[in-house]
Parts: structure tokens; sequence; C-alpha cells
């Protein structure tokens, strides 16, 4: 696993997704993403792949360059990803949409800010120790 202190945490609100590139880096286990070619944040892809799972959702987002599509709020719905499958929470439809299917990724609804805020809401309703 690689160390984060390279994050700049406060910075990531200023870094958007649609400018990034991500990878996956099989040796390590991780999934690194990249912003002007510097490596800027990463995920140990554990049996969740959340970082990747998110940056999925963030892939499929209608409007790419709208200013909540950043890196922070990336982190915070990989958050919530990570959240749902480890404490079993239940918001699958609105993490993916009502029509996904489970592997087609043609089947997962665009996220929108609306359902982004509502995800982060209603997993604190549901979960109060939920790290998000």
């Amino acid at each position: 696993m690689k160390p984060t202190t390279y994050i700049d945490w406060d910075g990531l609100k200023d870094i958007p997704f649609f400018y990034c590139d991500t990878k996956e880096d099989e040796e390590n286990k991780d999934f690194d993403i990249y912003y002007q070619g510097k490596l800027v944040l990463h995920d140990y892809n554990h049996c969740g792949h959340y970082l990747y799972t998110a940056a999925v959702l963030f892939s499929r987002i209608k409007n790419k360059t709208a200013d909540w599509v950043n890196l922070r709020n990336l982190w915070i719905l990989r958050d919530c990803v990570r959240e749902n499958y480890n404490h079993g929470i239940g918001v699958d439809d609105i993490i993916f949409g009502e029509n996904f299917d489970g592997e087609n990724l043609d089947t997962l609804t665009p996220l929108t800010k609306k359902r982004f805020d509502y995800l982060c809401k209603r997993i604190k309703e549901l979960d109060p120790y939920a790290t998000i």
C-alpha cells in the first residue's frame, strides 16, 4: 500500500474529476487518480473497490464539468459506497439507480447533485456511526 501523506485533502475540492486520469495499479492493488500527470489520490483496491466504483459513477455523470464533480466529492462518494457495502445500509438504489442490474454499466442511472446530497444525508440517517 502507498502512503497517503502526499494527498492535499483540502485541495481535492479544487480538482475537477473531468481532468483526471485513472489507473489500476495491479502490482500494488491500488486504484490511482492523476491530475496533470501527478498522483493526487489513491485507494487500496481491496474487496470493496470503493474508489473504483465511485470513479465509474462519476464518469457516468451527464454534466461532468459541474463544480460539484470534484475529487473531494468523489472521495465522499467512495465513503458512501464503503459504508453501504460494509454496514449493509441498503441504499444501492440511491447509489446506482433503480435500474442497475448489478453488472451492465449501461443500466446505471447517472448520478446527479440532488441524488448525491440525498445519498449522503440518507446514509447518516440510517447509520449515525457512518464516517462520511
